[in-house]
């Protein structure tokens, strides 16, 4: 028999626009709350449009920051955000940093 389970208590973070030095602080503040209560952390990165090492590093640092006691979703990361993602081999570097690429909330937004 299988089993069911709706849960409503992994927010998802929403990012848009650029992500650089003049933006990351917000980034990492919204980050702060999921990463204290641990599980899975889900950024929706379908309307950014730009990101720089800043924010790379920002991602790696909340990756440590879980550890074992979850892991980063990053969902909908394209274009220019894409390939800086797929050319630092971040997805293969870091275990506990997931990539969904979906083109859907792209379009959308």
């Amino acid at each position: 028999m299988a089993t069911v389970r709706v849960s409503t208590g992994n927010p998802v973070i929403f990012l848009s626009g650029e992500i650089d030095i003049a933006t990351v602080d917000g980034m990492v503040s919204a980050f702060e709350p999921c990463l204290r209560a641990g599980g899975p952390v889900i950024l929706d990165m379908s309307a950014v449009t730009f990101m720089d090492s800043s924010g790379l590093h920002a991602l790696i640092h909340a990756s440590r920051a879980l550890g074992e006691r979850g892991c980063i979703i990053v969902h909908g990361a394209h274009g220019a955000v894409l390939h800086l993602l797929q050319l630092t081999l971040l997805r293969e570097a870091i275990e506990n940093m997931h990539f969904i690429e979906c083109t859907v909330l792209v379009q959308a937004a």
